[in-house]
């Protein structure tokens, strides 16, 4: 605000224009419980009070907005302020919002932000078309993570299988060369069909 009005000044207005700044909180655990003003800040004694200059900030908490309160908005933020407001109430809350979005990009990069989930810009950049609300949002994000899950899962499934071949391999090699069956150990590491009978013959596989 000092800049703002301080450019004012030095573009010598005659007239200086107001500065409002507003403060969005979008918070949705706790009530915004930071200082509102520069007084607030101060340690003032008694008699200098009168004469010390307060200076406040207006804090919107957008996730403690009433449903009548909603219901005033008339741009893509309703859609913005009503999904904190879910969010506050139900943390696993999927978005249902079935308005139609005008600035899709703005509100997907906000949430982004505003949530720290990468999920929601990241939709933007799909080759499937523009979301047209937050109810598709929703099933993009459902769909991103069964794709992830399915990769996760097949992931782990190579990396456990990998896992265990190589144990069964070990226990293998243990077993000839402590038999003194050098032969068969450098068959078993060469030919996966000698390797596969060894393994039948000492019960390691089926």
């Amino acid at each position: 605000d000092g800049a703002a009005y301080r450019a004012q000044l030095l573009n010598k207005k005659k007239k200086i224009v107001p500065v409002v700044t507003l403060v969005l909180y979008f918070g949705t655990k706790r009530h915004w419980n930071k200082p509102c003003s520069i007084k607030e800040l101060m340690d003032i004694p008694v008699e200098l009070e009168p004469y010390v200059n307060d200076y406040k900030i207006h804090v919107f908490e957008i996730a403690w907005l009433t449903e009548e309160q909603l219901k005033m908005f008339q741009s893509d933020f309703g859609i913005v302020a009503n999904f904190f407001v879910q969010k506050r109430k139900n943390k696993y809350y999927t978005p249902d919002d079935t308005r139609i979005l005008n600035h899709v990009d703005e509100v997907l990069k906000l949430l982004s932000i505003m949530t720290e989930d990468n999920s929601y810009e990241s939709i933007l950049s799909e080759q499937e078309g523009r979301v047209k609300n937050m109810c598709e949002v929703a099933e993009r994000l459902k769909k991103q993570g069964k794709i992830e899950g399915k990769i996760e899962g097949k992931a782990e499934g190579k990396a456990e299988g990998k896992a265990e071949a190589e144990n069964e391999m070990t226990k293998l090699f243990s077993l000839l060369l402590n038999a003194g069956r050098i032969e068969d150990a450098k068959l078993a590491a060469d030919n996966e069909d000698a390797r596969k009978k060894f393994l039948k013959e000492f019960g390691i596989i089926d």
